[in-house]
């Protein structure tokens, strides 16, 4: 140690260790180790441009005044306000790093967002093309019913046309098929009105043939049962029983006589049979006879009321009362003749 006086103070010369830059480049590189070891962000940029210490002694030189009071040299100062800076520095490189590592995150979440991107971009790309694939087909589905349901009303028109057409036609028809049945049931009564019908007359048969004479068994019941006086010498064509015979009953007689007045004639004889268990009418169609049933109580009706009622010869369905033809189903007012 030295010492020297320098305008009334004391100046000593203190040789100190330089421990100061030592301990501060070892601190520096156990941060360094520390912050590599926990980080893999690159090393900071103090560990390039800082310059290994020599191993020698760096003197500082301490004034004491008069009084005693030590001071410090303007190079200690120095030297402590860079240590503050490098620290400063140090930190604010740490903070760097963690950015730096926060940037690579990012930077590796946007590349994946980006991907993501691009493969939704892709499927909306796709989706456009399959809606759009769809309003065609949908355009086209559409336009093709729009046809289709066109020619469906044409259609439906010309089959209504036709209906309509072929109902008229049909109603023509129909009204042709009914005046057919109508006139095939006047032609057939016309044919048979020189036919009568006998019922209840008793079978009689001849002991050597063992048949019966059904005109000769006819003629006697015109004799006497109805009183005809021309029964011996009424001419007729053909007489037989009906049906085969299945009990002890009876089978009606049809006969068919040659004249008409005749038979006008036999059945004006009609009322004799009456309360004899014996009947006696008009050989009918089958058609003209349910016709007549159902006007039969009218017919009834007005002949217990002695209003006139007959059926017509021409037209054997056919009820006229008073002359005047009758309807089917209509009531008869008996108190109104």
């Amino acid at each position: 140690m030295k010492t020297r006086v320098v305008t009334g103070r004391s100046v000593k010369l203190t040789t100190l260790p330089a421990f100061h830059g030592r301990n501060f480049a070892k601190t520096s590189r156990k941060e360094k180790t520390s912050s590599s070891s926990e980080e893999s962000s690159p090393p900071p940029l103090v560990s390039h441009d800082y310059k290994k210490p020599r191993r020698e002694n760096y003197a500082f030189i301490v004034v004491t005044d008069h009084e005693g009071v030590t001071e410090q040299s303007p190079a200690l100062e120095m030297t402590e306000k860079l240590e503050e800076k490098l620290q400063a520095i140090l930190t604010k490189l740490e903070k760097l790093d963690a950015i730096e590592k926060s940037v690579k995150i990012l930077q590796e979440t946007l590349a994946g967002m980006d991907s993501r991107i691009q493969s939704l971009e892709s499927a909306q790309a796709s989706a456009y093309r399959d809606i759009n694939d769809l309003k065609e087909s949908l355009n086209f589905a559409e336009d093709k019913c729009k046809k289709t349901t066109e020619s469906f009303n044409e259609y439906k028109q010309q089959i209504s046309l036709q209906m309509t057409e072929l109902e008229q036609k049909g109603n023509i028809l129909e009204g042709k098929i009914t005046d057919l049945e109508n006139r095939n049931l006047y032609l057939e009564a016309y044919s048979r009105r020189e036919n009568i019908k006998f019922e209840n007359i008793e079978e009689v048969t001849e002991l050597n043939t063992h048949q019966e004479d059904t005109e000769r068994v006819l003629r006697n019941f015109l004799e006497s049962e109805l009183g005809y006086k021309d029964a011996s010498c009424v001419e007729i064509q053909r007489v037989h029983r009906l049906n085969k015979k299945k009990d002890a009953k009876p089978r009606p007689i049809i006969a068919r006589f040659l004249r008409y007045k005749d038979c006008e004639q036999i059945l004006s004889l009609g009322h004799r049979l009456k309360d004899t268990g014996y009947k006696m009418y008009q050989d009918l169609p089958y058609g003209i006879v349910e016709r007549r049933r159902k006007q039969m109580d009218t017919f009834k009706t007005a002949k217990r009321n002695k209003i006139p009622a007959s059926f017509s010869k021409s037209q054997p369905d056919k009820l006229y009362i008073r002359g005047k033809l009758w309807p089917i189903g209509k009531p008869l007012d008996v108190f109104s003749y």
